[in-house]
C-alpha cells in the first residue's frame, strides 16, 4: 500500500510536469523566405535555448506560462514574438542600417556611433578567390585603397595605400591589425623581390576587413596610423549546431594582357635592319643590305628562317588549386572553429610556384556569467620559388623582352644551348637562355609562421568589463640562393646564398570598457587601455663560392671558398595608454573622441613620447521628427572629424649613432659609422580633417557614402646632406647624411561609394556596388626647399611635386628630317634636336598616386543561379619602361637586343607623322633613345577583376543528404584589360615607377565547389 502510494505521487507530479511544458515547433525564414540556419531561439529571461536547423525548422519545449520566444541571428534583427505554435518568423537583415555592427579599433560600435570614416569587406568578398594573399584580394574593394601588385609572381606582394602615400624617408603604406594585434607585413626576405608575410594568411578563414581612414576612426591606434589602419577578424565559432565546411577550387592561369607593342619577330627584325643599313649608306637596296647584315653580325643569311617566340618559351600555362575544410559550432558557454587549408599555384613564368598549408584553432568560453575566456592558434608553411625582377641578365622576363628572335634555347639534338658554337648564349656577360638559368638556378623563399592569441574578459559590473589579451607572432624564414657553375652568372665557380632569419613580436592590451546609461535615451561608452608591443629579429647569413660541376651540392657549407658570414639582431619596443569616448544623445547626435600616448624605442632619448587624438561628431538626420513622414529617408548622416596620428614606421635604431664592424683599416679589421644619428628625430604626424555623408533612401534600395578628406602630413624624415667638414661619414650610405623632420606634404580628395538594387522580385534581384577615389597629393616643404632625387628612379620629390619625373622632354619627331626632339626646358617654348641642350624637368607626371582609381560592381540574381561582374579602373598614373633605350634604339643597338614593333613605325620620308626617329645602323639617331619622357606610358587602364558564375542548389533538395548547403561556381580574373595607351609595352597593373620586368600578371580562370553539414 505504501509502494502504491508513492508510485501515485509521482505519477501525479510527472503528469503536472508534463502539464505545464508544452513544445513549439517553426521556422525561421529571412526577408526572401530563405531559411536561417543557426537562429537562437531562447525563451525570454532563461538559459532555455535552441537552433534552427539546416532548412529553418525548430522544436523547444516551453513552460506553460512563457509567453515571448526571443529569436536573434548574427546579422540581423534580433526578434521579440508571442509562444504561438506554430511559430513561422522572419528575421530582417541589418544590412545597410544604422543598427548594423562596424568594426573599430579596440572593440565595435554600432553604425549609429560611427563618426569615423570606415568600410568592411565581409568574408563572402574574400572567400574562394584565386589570390595567394589577401592584400591582393583587396583591390577595388573600398573607396580610398589602392591596392597594387608589380608581380604576378605567385605569393607576391600587394602595396596597400589608404588616401594617397604620405611619407618621404619611412612607409606610407597602412598597417595591419589581426584580432587585435598589431601584425608583421611587407617583404621580410633579404634576396626575394616578393616575398609576403600577408602570403602565410588564408584569406578563406578571414570573417571582415575594416579600412580605417581618417582621424575618428585611426587615431586609437597613435604612432602607427598616419596611413591608416586595416584590421583582419579572424572567424569564430557561433552558437548553434555544428557546421562542417568544404571547399575546392582548381583552374589555370595565363597572361592577363599582351602588348601591341612587343618584341619583333625574325622577319620584322630584317625590315628594320635593311631600312637603317640603306638610310645611314651601308646598302642600296634589300639584297645589299642583306649581305652587309649578315656580315656585320656573324650570321647566315638565311638568319629569318628561325623565328623564336621568347615569351612562349619563359611562360607557361600555370595551375592552381586550393582546398579549405573547416568545423565550427558550440553553445551558449562554449564556442570553437577549427579550420585546415592548402593552396598551391605553378606560375605563369618559368621557375615560379607557391606552396602554403595552413591550420587555425579557435575556442571561447563562457567560464560563468562575470569570466569569459578564449584561445586562438593558427600556423603556415609557405615555400615560394621566384625570378630575381629588374635588368637582371638571369631574369627570364627581361630576357623575353630583349633576345634576338633568331636565337634558340636548343640545340638540335635537344639539348639546352649555352656556350653554343653560333656564340648565340656565350658563358657570361650577356643575356643567358632563360630555359639554362631556370634549370640550373634556383631563388626559394620559405616561412613557417605561428599565430596566436590568449585573452580573458571579467564583467566588474553590468556596465564594466575589463579585458586582457595576450597576442604573438613568431616568423621562421629562410632564404636559398644557388647559381649553379656550369653556366649563368654562377660561371666558373658557382655560387650560394643561405639567409635564416627568425622574427618574434607580442602584443599585451588591457582595456577597460564602460556603458553608461542617460536618462531613457542616452548614453556614453567610454575605453581606457594600456598596451605593449614589442619585436624583435635576428639573422644569419653566410655565401659560399666554389662548387662542383655536379650540381646536387648547393648549399654554402659545401663551398670551397667562404665569401662571407654574418649575423645581426634588431629590435623595437612600443607602450602605449589611450582612451577613447563616445556620447549618444537620443541616437541624434554623436560625439566622439580618443587620446593615446606613445612611447617608442625607435626615437631620441627626448622625443620618445607622442601624443595623438581625435574628435569627431554625426548628425543622424533621419532620426530628427522633420523627416518622420519622409517614407523614403531609410537612413541619413552626417560626419565630421579631427585629429592628428603618427608614423614610426622606421628603421629600429634610425635615432643612434651606430658603428658596424667587418671593414677593412688597411688590411686589418675595422669598425667604422653605418648610421648619423639624431636624438632629436621624433615621428612623422599627420592632422586628418574628414567630412562625411551616409545615406540610404527607399527602403534600403539606394545607399551610400561621400567623403571628402585633407591629409597633412608634417615632421616627415628626410635624408640631410651634411657637410664633409663635419667629419662625418657614414659607410653605410656611402655618403654623410642624417635623417631629421624637415618635410611635409598633402593628400587631398573625396571618395564615393554607392549601392543600388534597381530590381528586386521574388526570383529576380539586380545588385550595384561602386566605389570611386580621386586623389592629389603635393610636397610642401623640404629641406631649404632642395629637391630630392630617388635613387635607381628618374624621379623627383619637390616643393610643389610628389614623385614626378624629372627628365628631359620629348618634343617628337622633325617630320622634314626625321630626327628627335626635345623641348630646351618646363617651359616647353623653344626646341632643339640637341640632346644636350635638353634640361631635365618636372613633368607632371607620376607614378604611384593615381589621380582617380575604383571599382564597379553588378551582381545578377534568379532563382538559385547569381552572376557577378566585377570592374576596376585606374587613371593619372605614367609608367617608365626602364629599357626603353634598349629596345628602341633607332639602329644603335640593332642585332644587339631586339626591339619592339613600334620601331616599324620610324620616320621614312618628309611629311610623316611619328613617335619614331629614321633607323640609321649601329650610330642610330642623335641620342635619340637617351632618357626622357618619349618612355614614359600612361598606366590608365580599366580590368574585368573578377567574374563569378554559381548556382546554390535549393536546400529542399538537399536535406534528405543532411547537407545544409551546396554551391558550384566558375570564376574568372584579369579576363579582359582595356588601355589608354597602345604604344604600352607592359601590363599596365606592373606599375611602380617604372616596369621592373616583374612575373607577368595572370588571368586566371577556376571552378569550384562549397559544401556544408
Amino acid at each position: 500500500m505504501r509502494r502504491a502510494c508513492i508510485i501515485l505521487l509521482l505519477s501525479l507530479v510527472f503528469l503536472e510536469g508534463m502539464a505545464q511544458v508544452r513544445t513549439i515547433t517553426g521556422k525561421i525564414s529571412d526577408e526572401k523566405q530563405n531559411p536561417v540556419s543557426g537562429a537562437s531561439i531562447q525563451i525570454k529571461h532563461t538559459q532555455t535555448v535552441t537552433f534552427s536547423a539546416a532548412d529553418g525548422s525548430f522544436s523547444i519545449q516551453i513552460p506553460s506560462d512563457a509567453d515571448t520566444i526571443v529569436v536573434s541571428f548574427v546579422g540581423y534583427f534580433t526578434k521579440e514574438v508571442r509562444a504561438a505554435n506554430p511559430l513561422n518568423t522572419t528575421l530582417r537583415l541589418k544590412e545597410g542600417s544604422l543598427s548594423e555592427v562596424q568594426i573599430i579599433g579596440y572593440g565595435s560600435v554600432s553604425k549609429v556611433d560611427l563618426t569615423g570614416s570606415a568600410t568592411t569587406i565581409k568574408a563572402d568578398y574574400l572567400e574562394d578567390k584565386p589570390f595567394s594573399s589577401v592584400d591582393k584580394t583587396l583591390q577595388g574593394s573600398a573607396a580610398g585603397l589602392y591596392s597594387a601588385s608589380t608581380s604576378g609572381a605567385p605569393g607576391s606582394i600587394a602595396g596597400v595605400i589608404i588616401r594617397g602615400y604620405g611619407s618621404i624617408g619611412a612607409s606610407g603604406f597602412a598597417v595591419w591589425v589581426i584580432d587585435g594585434a598589431i601584425a608583421t607585413t611587407g617583404n621580410n626576405s633579404q634576396q626575394s623581390t616578393s616575398s609576403n608575410a600577408l602570403s602565410s594568411l588564408n584569406p578563406d578563414d578571414i570573417e571582415s576587413i575594416t579600412v580605417l581612414k581618417d582621424a575618428a576612426a585611426t587615431a586609437i591606434y597613435g604612432s602607427r596610423a598616419a596611413n591608416g589602419v586595416i584590421i583582419i577578424t579572424t572567424k569564430k565559432g557561433k552558437a548553434g549546431n555544428s557546421r562542417i565546411q568544404l571547399s575546392a577550387e582548381a583552374g589555370a592561369n595565363s597572361i592577363a594582357w599582351q602588348p601591341s607593342n612587343k618584341p619583333l619577330t625574325s622577319l620584322q627584325s630584317q625590315t628594320l635592319f635593311r631600312e637603317s643599313a640603306i638610310n645611314a649608306g651601308y646598302a642600296v637596296d634589300n639584297p645589299s643590305a642583306d649581305v652587309f647584315i649578315a656580315k656585320e653580325l656573324g650570321i647566315d643569311q638565311d638568319y629569318t628562317k628561325t623565328n623564336t617566340n621568347w615569351l612562349d618559351v619563359v611562360s607557361r600555362t600555370g595551375s592552381q588549386s586550393q582546398y579549405n575544410l573547416s568545423i565550427s559550432g558550440g553553445d551558449l558557454k562554449t564556442k570553437f572553429y577549427a579550420s585546415g587549408g592548402m593552396y598551391s599555384e605553378d606560375g605563369i613564368t618559368i621557375a615560379t610556384g607557391f606552396r602554403r598549408y595552413n591550420g587555425d584553432l579557435n575556442i571561447q568560453h563562457q567560464i560563468n556569467d562575470k569570466f569569459k575566456f578564449s584561445a586562438a592558434l593558427s600556423g603556415s608553411g609557405v615555400k615560394q620559388s621566384i625570378p630575381l625582377n629588374g635588368l637582371n641578365l638571369q631574369n627570364p622576363v627581361y630576357a623575353q623582352h630583349l633576345l634576338l628572335p633568331w636565337y634558340t634555347p636548343y640545340n638540335a639534338d635537344g639539348s639546352i644551348r649555352m656556350n653554343d658554337p653560333q656564340g648565340e648564349f656565350p658563358l657570361q656577360n650577356s643575356l643567358y637562355n632563360p630555359v639554362a638559368i631556370a634549370q640550373g638556378t634556383y631563388n626559394d623563399y620559405k616561412q613557417n609562421v605561428i599565430r596566436g592569441n590568449v585573452s580573458a574578459e571579467y564583467r566588474i559590473l553590468d556596465n564594466l568589463t575589463f579585458t586582457s589579451q595576450y597576442s604573438p607572432e613568431y616568423f621562421d624564414l629562410l632564404d636559398d640562393l644557388y647559381l649553379n657553375p656550369n653556366y649563368g652568372p654562377g660561371y666558373p665557380n658557382g655560387f650560394a646564398w643561405n639567409t635564416y632569419q627568425n622574427i618574434f613580436d607580442w602584443t599585451w592590451t588591457n582595456i577597460g570598457i564602460y556603458h553608461q546609461k542617460i536618462g531613457d535615451s542616452s548614453y556614453l561608452d567610454a575605453k581606457l587601455g594600456y598596451e605593449a608591443y614589442d619585436q624583435s629579429i635576428s639573422s644569419l647569413q653566410a655565401q659560399g663560392l666554389g662548387f662542383p660541376s655536379a650540381t646536387s651540392l648547393q648549399y654554402p657549407g659545401s663551398a670551397a671558398e667562404p665569401v662571407s658570414f654574418s649575423s645581426g639582431l634588431s629590435s623595437n619596443s612600443t607602450i602605449s595608454l589611450f582612451t577613447a569616448e563616445n556620447f549618444n544623445v537620443k541616437d541624434r547626435y554623436i560625439l566622439s573622441g580618443s587620446f593615446r600616448r606613445d612611447g617608442s624605442s625607435r626615437f631620441g632619448a627626448d622625443n620618445r613620447w607622442g601624443n595623438f587624438y581625435s574628435v569627431g561628431g554625426a548628425w543622424n538626420v533621419s532620426k530628427e521628427a522633420f523627416l518622420k513622414n519622409a517614407s523614403f529617408v531609410y537612413a541619413l548622416k552626417l560626419r565630421a572629424s579631427y585629429g592628428q596620428t603618427g608614423n614610426q614606421q622606421i628603421g629600429d635604431f634610425t635615432s643612434l649613432a651606430t658603428f658596424g664592424y667587418g671593414f677593412s683599416y688597411r688590411g686589418s679589421p675595422g669598425s667604422a659609422l653605418t648610421n648619423v644619428g639624431n636624438p632629436n628625430l621624433t615621428w612623422e604626424k599627420c592632422a586628418i580633417l574628414d567630412l562625411g555623408l551616409d545615406f540610404s533612401f527607399f527602403k534600403n534600395r539606394l545607399s551610400g557614402t561621400i567623403d571628402y578628406y585633407n591629409k597633412d602630413n608634417s615632421n616627415l624624415i628626410v635624408a640631410v646632406p651634411l657637410s664633409l667638414t663635419t667629419g662625418i661619414y657614414s659607410q653605410a650610405t656611402s655618403g654623410n647624411t642624417q635623417n631629421r623632420n624637415v618635410g611635409a606634404l598633402y593628400n587631398r580628395g573625396y571618395e564615393i561609394t554607392l549601392n543600388g538594387e534597381p530590381v528586386h522580385t521574388p526570383h529576380f534581384s539586380w545588385n550595384i556596388s561602386f566605389n570611386m577615389t580621386h586623389n592629389k597629393s603635393r610636397v610642401t616643404r623640404l629641406y631649404l626647399g632642395n629637391p630630392i632625387f630617388i635613387p635607381n628612379t628618374n624621379l623627383e620629390l619637390a616643393v610643389g611635386h610628389i614623385l614626378e619625373y624629372y627628365m628631359p622632354l620629348w618634343a617628337g619627331v622633325n617630320q622634314k628630317n626625321g630626327t628627335p626632339m626635345w623641348f630646351t626646358d618646363g617651359s616647353k617654348s623653344q626646341i632643339t634636336g640637341n640632346y644636350d641642350s635638353a634640361k631635365p624637368s618636372f613633368t607632371g607626371r607620376t607614378d604611384i598616386n593615381p589621380k582617380l582609381l575604383g571599382s564597379l560592381i553588378n551582381t545578377f540574381s534568379y532563382k538559385k543561379l547569381s552572376l557577378q561582374v566585377q570592374f576596376y579602373f585606374l587613371f593619372g598614373t605614367y609608367l617608365q619602361d626602364q629599357a626603353g633605350n634598349l629596345s628602341n634604339s633607332e639602329g644603335s643597338l640593332f642585332g644587339i637586343y631586339n626591339q619592339l614593333s613600334q620601331e616599324l613605325t620610324a620616320w621614312q620620308k618628309p611629311g610623316d607623322k611619328t613617335n619614331v626617329p629614321q633607323l640609321l645602323w649601329s650610330t642610330g639617331n642623335n641620342s635619340s633613345n637617351a632618357i626622357s619622357t618619349r618612355f614614359l606610358y600612361s598606366g590608365d587602364y580599366v580590368r574585368l577583376r573578377n567574374i563569378t558564375l554559381e548556382y546554390a542548389f535549393s536546400s529542399s533538395l538537399l536535406k534528405g543528404a543532411h547537407i545544409s548547403n551546396l554551391s558550384v561556381y566558375v570564376r574568372g580574373t584579369n579576363l579582359l584589360t582595356f588601355v589608354k595607351d597602345k604604344n604600352l609595352p607592359f601590363d599596365p597593373e606592373e606599375g611602380g615607377s617604372f616596369t621592373n620586368y616583374d612575373v607577368y600578371q595572370p588571368k586566371t580562370i577556376t571552378g569550384g565547389i562549397k559544401v556544408g553539414f
